[in-house]
């Protein structure tokens, strides 16, 4: 079987594509300015580079570069991460209906969100850690080894920081 175009959308096809030309348009994504030379780091920089302090790299998103240094309060331990079961010891966030999972939480200082409905209950396991959802957040972090359940209520978490 053989597809035919009519003639006139052919016509129609190549005058818009001279018009696009001639026009300079282009169906290429645009070129990103660039935005000059990068300079070379301080020696200020290249210390602290070098260094064990806690620090925050800019980098040139084009070439990799490093742009810029300068000292953090972060940590360097991992960030805070959540799995759906939860350890000995880590944070979790308890489900009150079946089929819906326990959310343990574990790492360093940090907030996870998301969206976990049907908590019945959660407790801060190993660490001091503050629990909000829909509507509300505890009212301060409570201490590790504590349980704080919702007087019966099912409520959706929404977020776990561990302080």
């Amino acid at each position: 079987m053989r597809h035919v175009i009519p003639r006139s959308s052919l016509r129609r096809a190549a005058a818009l594509a001279t018009l696009a030309a001639a026009l300079g348009l282009s169906l290429a994504a645009p070129a990103q300015a660039s935005p000059g030379p990068v300079p070379p780091l301080s020696a200020q920089e290249q210390a602290l580079l070098t260094s064990g302090v806690p620090k925050i790299v800019e980098l040139d998103p084009a070439t990799g570069r490093i742009v810029s240094v300068e000292e953090s309060d972060r940590t360097t331990d991992p960030a805070i991460d959540r799995h759906n079961y939860c350890n000995s010891g880590d944070g979790c966030f308890y489900s009150g209906r079946i089929p819906y999972a326990n959310q343990g939480f574990y790492g360093s200082r940090g907030i996870s969100y998301g969206n976990w409905p049907y908590r019945s209950a959660y407790d801060t396991g190993n660490y001091t850690a503050t629990a909000c959802w829909t509507g509300a957040c505890t009212s301060r972090p409570l201490p590790p080894n504590t349980y704080a359940h919702f007087s019966g209520a099912l409520v959706t978490g929404t977020s776990f920081q561990i302080h």
